[in-house]
């Protein structure tokens, strides 16, 4: 068995202390250890912005996804879109640039629907639609895709009913901080009738 490199080890040491941080909603821990995280990662070459071929390069770009995905988790926890957007828009290269080289993620259906909600809450309506035919058909069948799609259809009809009784489906936990603001946004609509 190959000895794993000393870099990759600490980097995963610091990122199972940040898993740990977040499982018990330490965000000051977790945007600390998020920091040194994202620094260390830069010594990485097979990451982008070079995606070169290192002997560790699977490891690294797996590892590097899994911490940007927990960026994001960690953002809706703390009700953060601006740490929402920047997290998200340095994890998705790993799903559109490397999604071939590495196995896929369980969290990537789940964020790229938060995406997607985080994009209707914020009424970027014209990004959601780009977004959304970015993704590969099969990806309309997922749970987390189509509650966002039928969220922005149900808004867009001026079903409003369907909208706030999304809430009670959500398919995923981390939806609920988003379904949220889409809530208030739809009873201040509504109160504006």
């Amino acid at each position: 068995m190959a000895t794993m490199d000393p870099k990759l080890t600490e980097v995963s040491q610091f990122f199972a202390r940040f898993k740990a941080a977040l499982t018990r909603n330490d965000f000051d821990a977790c945007n600390n250890l998020l920091s040194h995280l994202k620094v260390m990662l830069t010594e990485f070459e097979s990451l982008p912005p070079l995606f070169e071929e290192t002997t560790n390069a699977i490891h690294e770009l797996s590892l590097a996804r899994d911490i940007y995905e927990h960026a994001v988790i960690l953002s809706v926890k703390m009700e953060d879109q601006d740490a929402f957007e920047r997290d998200f828009f340095q994890l998705k290269p790993y799903y559109t640039d490397v999604g071939n080289k590495i196995p896929q993620s369980p969290q990537e259906y789940p964020i790229l629907g938060l995406n997607l909600l985080r994009l209707l809450v914020q009424n970027r309506i014209a990004e959601f639609h780009t977004e959304l035919e970015l993704l590969p058909s099969t990806a309309l069948e997922n749970p987390c895709i189509k509650h966002a799609v039928e969220l922005e259809q149900s808004f867009m009809e001026g079903a409003y009913n369907r909208v706030l009784n999304a809430r009670q489906t959500v398919p995923h936990e981390t939806f609920v901080y988003f379904m949220d603001l889409l809530a208030k946004t739809v009873r201040s609509i509504l109160s504006g009738r």
